[in-house]
């Protein structure tokens, strides 16, 4: 699929053809192979599709990315960390359809990427963000990092806070067999980021705590 979309790209010169392939064809084969028998989507209705927004979502499973994408009627983009560059197919995939790498190791060439991804979401460009920056292995809401936070405010761009829930449960972390279950994806109403860049505290509790008022709680 990844190498039928890049094909498709180069005969198209077209970048958004597999991002839209990612969608509509790949999110939903690999959730049907995985066994996720339903996707319960929740708060489409706050999304303006004419709108660019950053998506900040808790991070369960490697199945949170389809699943988030299958489940938005917008075209995401990602900020993907540096390693995924060398991947074989996936990486070629990232860089091909114009996403941005992230060298978290490196705090200088770290901040330079986050203003990349300003500029991409400014040309339209829907950014989809994981700041706990971890999968989390009880499916509990883990501490946020600042990255997409200080875009939002450096940026002024809307934040739409995502809660995947149960994907843990299909695909737990550090584990690689499937079981079938049931997944949701909410969607909550968009967060402005604060006037003052400093109050990045702030903005990172006010859409954690969204965040978690959409999840179930876990005992």
């Amino acid at each position: 699929m990844i190498s039928s979309s890049l094909i498709l790209m180069i005969v198209t010169f077209n970048r958004k053809v597999p991002v839209i392939m990612a969608r509509t064809m790949w999110s939903p084969g690999i959730l049907w192979g995985a066994g996720v028998k339903n996707i319960e989507v929740n708060g489409l209705e706050n999304i303006d599709k004419k709108k660019s927004y950053i998506f900040v979502s808790n991070h369960q499973s490697h199945l949170d990315i389809p699943s988030i994408i299958r489940s938005l009627p917008v075209n995401l983009y990602f900020i993907a960390k540096k390693e995924l560059k060398w991947m074989p197919f996936l990486g070629q995939y990232v860089w091909a359809t114009g996403m941005i790498f992230i060298d978290r190791s490196n705090r200088k060439k770290a901040i330079q990427s986050l203003d990349k991804a300003g500029k991409l979401i400014k040309k339209g460009k829907s950014i989809l963000a994981f700041p706990e920056g971890t999968r989390s292995l009880d499916g509990k809401l883990q501490r946020f990092k600042k990255g997409p936070f200080m875009l939002s405010i450096q940026h002024e761009i809307e934040i739409v806070p995502i809660a995947v829930e149960d994907t843990y449960k299909v695909l737990p972390s550090k584990a690689w067999k499937f079981t079938p279950h049931e997944v949701r994806v909410s969607v909550g109403k968009p967060v402005h980021p604060p006037k003052d860049k400093k109050d990045v505290a702030e903005l990172i509790d006010q859409v954690s705590g969204e965040i978690e008022g959409m999840m179930t709680p876990i005992e």
